[in-house]
């Protein structure tokens, strides 16, 4: 099955049974999986019904059969994720026991299950190579979806897709202008043309301010570098190969440790905020008005927190300022006190 059927089926309110999610391609894995979320639970939370399991913790294959088995909580239809599974070194026992859940999906067709991986969790045999023994084995149970990185013409139609969908004209050649200027990385490029469409229809001005070597392009779109809200949103999707790297490139440019943790604090709050207000009833455009952030920073962070509650906002909050503690007081290197900080982050 490819990406476009996933998400037609989606869009009926017809999917059932298993998939496999793997590939490198972060950003369309988590598009699909929060359209099926939306799909399933439209956008509010079911903490009944969408069960999000790790691999990390103990006795995972157990709750994930007890799962499987049992019937929704006043709903038509369950979702469980399974994350962190290293397909490549799963212990027989393990193997076993997973296949023997998956085995089980017909007779419970109430249940959605996404094996989500991540990029090293998986070797599916990509050609030129045979695929591997293991995956052929849960083919036959589960349905899998294979994300790989977007080729640029494919980026470019993207980018001038979303420009006209908000009524700005721009050609081809204008696309193509974007994407060399802010990577081909799906995270950068989404965070960064929405920033730059919020400002085009603010200004009320052409797409034709979209040249590289103008001044203005560079005072709106932040190119091939990244922001707290990149960072700060691959820490709560649980992506910590993607927040490593990010973190990497941020070593590498010299960052405070103590800005890039108020960076991730200041974005934290911003979600908490927006989420609290949003369960209170207001409306983006009155949450604007109230707290004063910009729309587009409204607009982003209730994006963000989708399917996410206050109470892990608050966790992770409460992680970050520890932290800072840790920084100021402590006599561990900061860079490692982030590190570690990462690893928590991506656990909550």
């Amino acid at each position: 099955m490819v990406q476009k059927e996933f998400l037609k089926l989606c869009k009926k309110g017809e999917v059932q049974g298993g998939f496999l999610f793997y590939g490198p391609e972060e950003y369309t894995k988590l598009h699909c999986l929060k359209t099926l979320r939306k799909s399933l639970f439209g956008e509010e939370e079911d903490l009944f019904n969408h069960l999000k399991l790790s691999a990390q913790t103990p006795g995972w294959s157990e709750e994930l059969c007890q799962q499987v088995c049992s019937l929704p909580m006043f709903a038509p239809k369950k979702l469980i994720e399974l994350h962190g599974v290293d397909y490549r070194r799963l212990p027989p026992k393990e193997l076993a026991d997973l296949l023997d859940v998956l085995q089980l999906l017909p007779e419970h067709e109430e249940c959605v299950l996404v094996l989500y991986t991540v990029g090293e969790e998986f070797d599916a045999g990509q050609p030129p190579r045979r695929a591997s023994a293991l995956y052929k084995k849960l083919e036959e149970l589960v349905t899998p979806l294979c994300f790989e990185y977007e080729s640029e013409s494919d980026l470019c139609s993207w980018v001038l897709r979303h420009l006209q969908a908000s009524g700005i004209s721009a050609s081809p050649g204008d696309a193509r202008k974007i994407v060399e200027f802010c990577s081909k990385d799906m995270f950068n490029l989404s965070n960064e043309v929405e920033k730059l469409i919020c400002y085009t229809l603010q200004k009320g001005q052409k797409i034709s301010l979209v040249k590289p070597g103008e001044p203005g392009l560079k005072r709106i779109m932040v190119g091939l570098g990244w922001d707290e809200f990149d960072f700060t949103d691959a820490l709560l999707h649980g992506q910590s190969e993607r927040a490593c790297r990010l973190l990497a490139g941020m070593k590498e440019k010299r960052e405070k440790p103590e800005n890039i943790l108020g960076g991730v604090v200041d974005t934290l709050s911003g979600m908490y905020t927006v989420k609290l207000l949003t369960a209170q009833g207001l409306s983006k455009e009155e949450i604007a008005s109230k707290t004063g952030m910009h729309s587009f920073r409204v607009k982003k962070f209730f994006d963000a927190t989708v399917g996410k509650s206050a109470q892990r906002l608050a966790k992770a909050l409460e992680l970050c300022l520890s932290a800072d503690l840790q920084i100021k007081s402590s006599s561990l290197d900061s860079y490692t006190v982030l590190d570690r900080l990462v690893l928590r982050l991506c656990r909550v």
